[in-house]
């Protein structure tokens, strides 16, 4: 089994890249379906994340209401920090499951947003970063979840650059153009990683 990280900023379509991958029937884990999880009453997190962070972000049936959830952590650094501290455990179990589940498929997939703030790059063989200009990720964010350019800019700010992300990146694609090459550009790194060869950037 060759385990693949697909990574990337916020916007750089990475998730366009899962749905391609999974429509070629290959197993892709999705780390934030996990982080979602977390945050429903039900869950064991749920408690912990409340006490850390408050009531205040419930909505009126007592669940978490992730915009504002999501209104405190990205304006600070600290408890980014403590929510990740809080989710990424029960993420990275639920990735391991995965692993285990697909012991025998030849190739899977993992779309982990912040695999490099994480350090979970050492439980995959390959990393693929999706990348694109940075103004194309700020229209994206705009245009299909309803982000301001300011929210939008903000967002690519607090996270890995993209520069860095590319230097330690295995594979990349570049994806600026329309979704029919993005469809060819994965198409292609498949057939790379299946015949063993490096992609170059």
């Amino acid at each position: 089994m060759k385990k693949i990280a697909v990574t990337g900023t916020i916007g750089s379509g990475k998730s366009t890249v899962s749905i391609l991958l999974r429509r070629r029937h290959l197993p892709v884990f999705d780390a934030d379906h996990y982080s979602r999880i977390c945050l429903h009453r039900d869950h064991p997190v749920y408690a912990e994340i409340v006490k850390t962070f408050g009531t205040d972000i419930l909505d009126e049936e007592e669940e978490i209401d992730r915009k504002k959830l999501a209104s405190i952590v990205f304006s600070s650094e600290e408890k980014r920090f403590l929510l990740n501290g809080l989710v990424h455990p029960y993420v990275l179990a639920g990735l391991e499951k995965f692993f285990e589940s697909h012991a025998d498929d030849p190739l899977v997939f993992a779309e982990i947003p912040l695999l490099y703030e994480a350090g979970w790059q050492k439980y995959f063989d390959e990393v693929l970063v999706v990348t694109c200009e940075d103004d194309t990720a700020v229209k994206r964010l705009m245009e299909y979840r309803n982000f301001t350019e300011e929210d939008a800019e903000a967002r690519l700010r607090i996270q890995i650059s993209k520069q860095q992300q590319l230097q330690k990146a295995d594979l990349i694609i570049h994806n600026d153009g329309s979704l029919k090459e993005l469809d060819q550009a994965v198409g292609a790194i498949l057939k790379e990683l299946r015949g063993g060869k490096r992609h170059g950037a």
